[in-house]
């Protein structure tokens, strides 16, 4: 198996995803094993050349294996509805165009007027765009076709000053449609993690023609039926959300103030709009989003925020003096995203909202008012949406219970529950009764009742868009205000759950107070119950009412749930009770393996699965090598971070996942047809700062992660995971956090045990009233006792204790450190602890404050010295020559030496100079006459661009940089000419291609100019 993936990996071929079947052999037993045995790979190139595959299992009748075939068909097209593309923004006459459409217009500066501004603007843009970029793929073939021609003439006769002009318009020309392109398929592919501007459009092409295969739905299943045609799919999925979304469904009502009490003031919700408050919110929609129906992007605001301020601000000035109509206004289009593989069933897509601009707009400000309350109107159990909570708290506090319920032998169950289309089967009449009962003011709450009430929605499905339907209940996904929205209708269960909890006489375990625990993640909710009495009918009966108060339906045979320590006789009964079936651990919740023990080597596998799925080889046929880079920094930080957050990883996972991003940077394993890995896998792993790449060190990153928990312990006392560690691990008298004394507890606290003494170096305490601060262990007088008297009799009480104790403990401290004691006593006698809370302090930032970057930085930097030419990163070129730069500076790139030293026989020899001598980077670059004669060119045309040589190739570097500076022109054009030289070298070699001096000048003026333009 290692070789066959080797050869895929080698020859970078892609696995053509099943359409609509998981497995192709079955053994055909009455418990059959099932496997995906039966593949297509291609090529990258195959890949780009036919980009609308689709595979297909065919029935099995006589194999065991499933016959499969490969379509290479087009994917039915329709005419896109307009869009503004991000690329015209750099054009000089997108503004002007802007611009003249609002100043010249008459219309009103309220909503209708700024909708048929709109129009007009998309008619006049439409127009624009037909004469500036018809076809900019054809017309940069054909720039680059008129280049090449005057080359060839060249190489004949000299040119020209008229063509030589020509010539580097053409270039110039080229330039600016390469970057359209790349800029354009960006747009498309809305990939986060890379940036245009490194000429990675076939990457962009690839990904944005794979996640269109992804998204096309070529057949569904109707009652028993399958259809395929793609008009009726599309009536099919209309006629289920208006159903869904459309029709007003009766909810009992509820008296929702008896479960609220000490509410905050929210009058602040009700204030009038500010340009402050506008422009934050403009700001803070996301880049690179899809646009609505209207075509405008969450950049346009931005850009052209000066033209457009009047008539935002007079938009929510009417909408703060209900004046305001959303009618016909507030339209979506909802796209669906496929839950699992190959699903078929109509329920089984997500669907999210695309807005029109004006109505997400004003969804962003009501959001952004109402986060800087829902903390205090969120009970702690909820960490959805909540900043300062997180997700991995609730994976944490559900692995402590289990830990604890299982070593207690206490009879409990767990409840995964289930909510069926839970965002889209809130009742709208339940939120508003929710509102008022937390007391939001009037005024509020009919601004989200324009929002939801005026929202009308579209199908967008494979190109063609549905009859437009109202929406009479629910919450669009997609839309900003929603997630608040539902947090608030969702937050009634926590509080049912709490007021039901005080007619069950009985608690989980002797250190829970509580029948029940509740855990949830916006809908994702965990349940933990005791067994004995009536708690189960208890809760049975409130998540009946729950239901059928707010519209969001729990789906119990979808739901499951964990019994510990039960008699087969009563897991039977629960599942009779509530038609819910049982299950065992490990269990998925929220993306991770549950259990109460390590995960086994199959979680890990998944892991590493998942990274090389991310990682896969085809892409970096499309991708260069500095996109290569920034792709294994982006899912290094996106996938592993979750579970490296909670999980300690074993060495040999460490080392399958540098192993494969490692041959995924450098083209695949080297010695196994990959290509040369020229630097060192730790130099790649430091920091940019000390002379690396700044690749991440996973177990570094991993110990970085983990001491968040040991910080939260401190920072966040009433988070769920503090206040379900404090009750299962601390002791009488004991200070927070517990953990320098308590050795007892699961698997990953015994984990951030052995980080502890990290934890202390990293922090000093400041004392308010000394009642968490740690008399023994803390840092509060510069110095912590228990280092330099080891061994002695430790006092565990806090500072506070100790002081008003006033007893004659010191006494018992007889050794050379005496003079110490006494000044600790001292200190403990002047402090006033009057103060309202202790503080602790993080030393590796300046605020004090933790984050997980700080701790790396520190572990990673301490006590080494800075790289000589850090500047690189910051010169205004494209990445692929700051990668060539990093590799300069190290001496590591592909010179004749270099490969000498590897044991590679080649000719040997200067190609541009002819110098028989073994090639060097300092030859190549600094003392070939070529090279010579190119610095000394530029020179004349930019006299700051004198290079000073060094004692080695990195102080030539360091010194020339030092004289050039990093920011300005000049230094894009050194970094250009070296690059260049570099080109030129290896076009001589291996294409056997040769330009004049005066060309490859001309070439390092004309990238230099547009890569300083465009930075």
């Amino acid at each position: 198996m290692d070789l066959f993936n080797n050869f895929i990996s080698t020859l970078q071929l892609f696995d053509v995803p099943l359409d609509n079947r998981a497995f192709t052999w079955s053994n055909k037993q009455p418990v059959p094993i099932l496997s995906r045995l039966d593949r297509v790979l291609l090529t990258p190139h195959w890949l780009a050349s036919f980009p609308k595959i689709s595979l297909k299992a065919l029935p099995v009748v006589v194999s065991d294996h499933c016959p499969i075939l490969l379509h290479c068909g087009n994917f039915q097209t329709v005419k896109a509805p307009f869009r503004i593309e991000r690329f015209w923004f750099g054009h000089k006459d997108f503004a002007n165009i802007v611009s003249n459409v609002w100043t010249s217009n008459s219309l009103c500066n309220n909503l209708p007027g700024f909708e048929s501004k709109t129009k007009q603007l998309h008619a006049a843009l439409r127009s624009w765009h037909r004469n500036r970029f018809s076809s900019p793929a054809l017309s940069l073939k054909n720039a680059n076709t008129f280049i090449l021609c005057f080359d060839q003439i060249e190489e004949r006769r000299a040119l020209t000053p008229l063509e030589i002009r020509i010539r580097i318009m053409l270039r110039e020309q080229a330039h600016f449609l390469a970057n359209v392109l790349e800029i354009k398929w960006h747009q498309r592919a809305r990939t986060k993690w890379l940036s245009s501007g490194d000429r990675n459009t076939s990457y962009f092409h690839a990904v944005a023609t794979t996640k269109k295969k992804l998204k096309y739905i070529s057949e569904i299943k109707l009652q028993d039926k399958v259809i395929s045609d793609s008009t009726e799919i599309l009536q099919a999925f209309t006629s289920f959300y208006t159903q869904l979304l459309g029709t007003h469904e009766e909810v009992l009502p509820l008296n929702c103030e008896t479960l609220y009490s000490g509410e905050p003031a929210l009058h602040d919700l009700a204030a009038p709009f500010t340009e402050r408050e506008i422009r934050r919110a403009v700001l803070g929609l996301a880049n690179n989003k899809a646009s609505g129906p209207d075509g405008l992007p969450n950049e346009f605001a931005k850009l052209q925020w000066d033209v457009l301020k009047l008539d935002l601000l007079e938009i929510f000035n009417s909408l703060h003096e209900g004046t305001l109509s959303l009618e016909n206004h507030n339209l979506a289009h909802i796209v669906l995203i496929p839950k699992g593989e190959n699903p078929t069933d109509l329920s089984s897509f997500r669907p999210i909202s695309i807005l029109n601009y004006l109505p997400k707009l004003i969804s962003k400000v009501l959001a952004n008012r109402l986060a800087n309350f829902i903390s205090t109107l969120i009970s702690n159990e909820q960490t959805g949406f909540v900043k300062g909570r997180l997700i991995s708290e609730n994976f944490n506090t559900a692995r402590e219970l289990i830990g604890h319920i299982s070593k207690s032998k206490v009879e409990a169950v767990m409840f995964k529950l289930d909510f069926y289309k839970a965002f889209d089967s809130v009742s709208w009449s339940f939120l508003f009764n929710v509102l008022h009962a937390r007391g939001f003011p009037a005024i509020f709450i009919s601004w989200i009742k324009l929002v939801l009430s005026s929202s009308r929605s579209s199908i967008l499905l494979n190109g063609q868009v549905g009859v437009p339907f109202e929406h009479k209940r629910g919450l669009r996904q997609g839309d900003p205000l929603s997630p608040f929205l539902f947090l608030l209708a969702v937050d009634v269960l926590s509080r049912m759950i709490t007021a039901a909890s005080l007619s069950v006489p009985y608690t989980i375990s002797s250190r829970f107070l509580s029948p029940f625990f509740l855990l949830q993640y916006a809908d994702d909710t965990m349940l933990f119950s005791t067994v004995k009495g009536t708690a189960i009918h208890t809760l049975q009966l409130v998540l009946h009412i729950f239901s059928k108060v707010s519209g969001l339906k729990i789906n119990l045979s979808k739901s499951a749930f964990v019994p510990f320590n039960l008699q087969q006789n009563t897991v039977r009964d629960i599942e009779v009770m509530l038609n819910c079936k049982p299950t065992t651990l490990p269990i998925s919740y929220l993306g991770l393996p549950l259990t109460a023990k390590k995960p086994d080597r199959a979680a890990y596998q998944m892991l590493i699965d998942k990274i090389r799925n991310k990682l896969a080889t085809w892409k970096s046929g499309f991708i260069s090598r500095a996109g290569r880079v920034v792709l294994v920094k982006a899912v290094l930080s996106a996938v592993p971070i979750y579970f490296m957050s909670v999980f300690k990883l074993p060495i040999w996972v460490v080392k399958a996942i540098d192993r494969i991003r490692r041959d995924f940077i450098w083209g695949g394993a080297q010695g196994r047809g990959g290509k040369l890995h020229l630097i060192s896998w730790d130099l790649l792993c430091q920091p940019n700062s000390i002379g690396g790449l700044g690749l991440s060190n996973i177990i570094t990153q991993n110990n970085s992660l983990l001491l968040r928990w040991i910080w939260r312990l401190y920072d966040a006392p009433d988070s769920l995971w503090t206040r379900v560690t404090s009750i299962l691990y601390s002791k009488q008298d004991q200070c927070i956090p517990p953990l320098l004394w308590n050795a007892e507890g699961s698997f990953f606290w015994k984990e951030l045990r052995r980080l502890r003494y990290l934890f202390q170096l990293s922090t000093n305490a400041t004392i308010a009233n000394g009642a968490t601060i740690s008399f023994w262990y803390d840092d509060w007088m510069g110095k912590r006792l228990a280092y330099f008297l080891p061994g002695h009799t430790k006092p565990t009480k806090p500072l506070l204790l100790l002081q008003q104790a006033r007893s004659d403990w010191f006494g018992c401290f007889q050794t050379p450190h005496n003079f110490q004691i006494q000044q600790a006593r001292d200190f403990i006698s002047q402090l006033n602890m009057e103060g309202e809370g202790d503080r602790l302090r993080w030393r590796w930032s300046s605020s004090g404050e933790f984050s997980v970057s700080s701790v790396y930085k520190a572990l990673t930097t301490a006590g080494k010295t800075r790289f000589k030419v850090e500047m690189i990163w910051k010169i205004k070129v494209p990445p692929s020559i700051k990668l060539f730069l990093f590799f300069l500076a190290h001496d590591k790139l592909s010179t004749q030496e270099n490969l000498l030293k590897r044991h590679l026989f080649i000719p040997i020899g200067c190609k541009l100079c002819q110098n028989p001598a073994v090639e060097t980077a300092e030859h190549l670059f600094f003392k070939c006459p070529m090279a010579v004669q190119l610095f000394t060119d530029l020179t004349r045309i930019w006299g700051s661009l004198q290079l000073r040589t060094g004692t080695s190739l990195l102080d030539t570097l360091q010194c020339s940089f030092q004289r050039i500076g990093k920011e300005n022109f000049t230094a894009v054009i050194f970094a250009t000419a070296l690059y260049a030289l570099w080109i030129e070298r290896n076009n001589r070699i291996f294409r056997d291609k040769t330009r004049s001096m005066f060309q490859i000048k001309e070439w390092v003026i004309t990238e230099a100019r547009s890569y300083f333009k465009h930075s």
